[in-house]
């Protein structure tokens, strides 16, 4: 005999009060990645390479207004900030099991030396300046190969990132615009990139040479570097080179500054790319 509708429905066991609210939790989980990425003002005293490599760093009238001094908008998502942590991290691992293999060259980390209470921690990372263009940043690490010392600039991306330039056996250009960079200031004539898959932690290597293309595009990046500077020096704001709803102005974190700078007076064409010449 058939139950009645009226039975099927008390017959049926009750949904279970949901003990946590899951979409809540993730939301502020997310929270907590841009909880201290408040607008902040910031005053720029060097180009960054890493910078220069990555969206408005072509950008001649960002670079003076960070120079100017303004306030700077991160603009950072939660995935953005869970995803350079995530590869700082990979960093560290990856310079550690160099340092083990002993084919770095070390350097002690003040920083982490205090933090261990004064016993000596030793990093392949180590700072680069250049004075005239200024410009500051971090090298991934030496490489001691066949009694040589190389530039080394470690990433990480993603399987189908990792896949592509594995099958195409061509690096990003923007990777090695920023070790090209380095190469310059420290005069090495070969330098290394250093790919981690972040799936499988699978490696791939592209040693990158000094050559007649390469060699044009950073000394014309130089240049490019000293008349920006200049134009800040001389307090000769650059002219807009894009839309305001262009993807380069769209992710600056000095956008509203921008905004209310005025329309500047000076013409200075946006950094050459090194994909542009390749």
């Amino acid at each position: 005999m058939t139950k009645s509708l009226l039975q099927e429905i008390m017959s049926k066991p009750k949904a279970k009060p949901e003990i946590i609210d899951t979409k809540l939790l993730i939301e502020k989980i997310n929270s907590g990645y841009i909880a201290k990425r408040e607008p902040k003002h910031t005053v720029k005293k060097t180009f960054a390479p890493s910078q220069l490599a990555w969206s408005h760093g072509e950008c001649p009238r960002y670079w003076y207004l960070a120079f100017e001094g303004n306030v700077f908008d991160s603009n950072d998502t939660p995935y953005g900030v869970a995803n350079m942590t995530s590869g700082t991290l990979s960093h560290g691992r990856i310079q550690q099991a160099m340092l083990d293999a002993e084919i770095a060259v070390p350097f002690v980390d003040e920083e982490a030396t205090k933090k261990n209470g004064g016993e000596t921690v030793y990093t392949t990372e180590f700072k680069i300046f250049n004075d005239n263009p200024p410009i500051f940043g971090y090298g991934d690490g030496l490489l001691k190969w066949e009694e040589e010392e190389i530039i080394l600039e470690i990433k990480t991306m993603n399987s189908e990132g990792f896949d592509y330039a594995r099958n195409s056996g061509k690096p990003r250009a923007s990777h090695v615009m920023q070790l090209l960079i380095y190469m310059k200031i420290l005069n090495k004539p070969v330098g290394v990139l250093i790919y981690e898959n972040k799936n499988n932690h699978e490696l791939l290597v592209f040693p990158i040479e000094v050559n007649d293309v390469y060699k044009q595009w950073v000394n014309g990046l130089f240049d490019w570097l000293k008349e920006v500077r200049g134009s800040w020096k001389n307090k000769n704001l650059p002219e807009k080179n894009y839309r305001s709803n262009s993807k380069i102005c769209k992710g600056c974190p000095v956008k509203a500054a921008c905004d209310e700078a005025g329309p500047g007076v000076i013409k200075i064409k946006s950094m050459e790319k090194l994909s542009e010449v390749l």
